[in-house]
């Protein structure tokens, strides 16, 4: 994973979805699944992206979680990703079976970089089955993490 991630400006998403609000990490596949339901986006059959959102910048005992579509839903209300200038994003070529950790690699691999992840968190679910994460960076101190440096 660590060769296809490229930093790129991270433009910003006008879409249509909804939002559910978790404490912990742990319970953000459960809100997914919960927002998913309602906006009727199968993730394994769909007519176009499904965009997710992470961002716990706002609030730091909450993380807000989004669930978007381009295309104007049932119960869905304009939403916007905010954009980045600089974000460090990595396509894979399908879904990965635990995403947390894909997450948890691309931090690592950040790190290793002499970034940081900024917030939000996106993801995209493509329709043809790969899957964009992306996250605004920005530099960061040395990392003195021995698995990191090790």
């Amino acid at each position: 994973m660590a060769r296809e991630v490229v930093l790129v400006g991270l433009p910003e998403l006008e879409l249509h979805g909804v939002s559910d609000a978790v404490r912990d990490e742990t319970e953000i596949l459960e809100a997914v699944a919960r927002l998913l339901q309602r906006l009727d986006a199968d993730v394994a059959d769909r007519s176009q992206d499904v965009h997710l959102c992470y961002d716990g910048t706002r609030d730091d005992t909450l993380i807000r979680v989004t669930a978007a579509v381009r295309e104007p839903v049932e119960g869905a209300r304009p939403v916007t990703f905010p954009g980045a200038e600089v974000a460090a994003v990595v396509r894979l070529g399908e879904r990965p079976v635990d995403t947390g950790d894909a997450w948890l690699v691309l931090d690592t691999e950040l790190r290793r970089q002499g970034l940081a992840a900024v917030g939000p968190y996106r993801q995209t679910f493509h329709t043809d089955g790969s899957v964009t994460l992306a996250v605004p960076v920005s530099s960061a101190p040395p990392c003195a993490d021995p698995e990191v440096d090790g």
